[in-house]
């Protein structure tokens, strides 16, 4: 399949990124993702630039992002940081810009500070001076 479609080809985005192209793809996408000069801005503000349609006009899956990331994390890393920035620009709903950042790009809270806020449902005092030795 092409553009459309999931392959059983090579991973498109680390063939990209192998032979130099990635960065010109990821300008194609986003230009695919704009609305025509002559389109009302309140009526069609474009398609919202993400990782997931990143992948899918590149015709591969989410796992291909992955398998960028551990190849080229330079790569990966700057297709990461363009979808930030547009993301962050394209915001028509503040709802799936915030979604899009914590789900797809990590932001928000860090799993070890998340346990340890569910965990620690009493509160632990901890002192240095046994009291035992004072004679009560």
């Amino acid at each position: 399949m092409t553009k459309h479609g999931a392959t059983d080809a090579p991973n498109a985005m680390t063939k990209a990124a192998a032979n130099g192209r990635l960065g010109r793809k990821l300008l194609d996408y986003l230009a695919s993702c704009r609305p025509p000069p002559d389109a009302d801005p309140k009526k069609n503000v474009g398609r919202f630039p993400n990782l997931a349609g990143f992948c899918r006009y590149l015709g591969c899956g989410l796992t291909a992002s992955e398998e960028l990331h551990v190849t080229h994390p330079a790569q990966y890393d700057y297709v990461c940081a363009v979808l930030e920035d547009e993301a962050l620009n394209f915001s028509p709903s503040p709802t799936v810009t915030s979604a899009y950042l914590k789900q797809r790009l990590g932001y928000g809270e860090k799993p070890d500070a998340a346990a340890a806020a569910t965990e620690c449902g009493s509160l632990q005092l901890i002192f240095e001076h046994d009291i035992s030795e004072d004679g009560a």
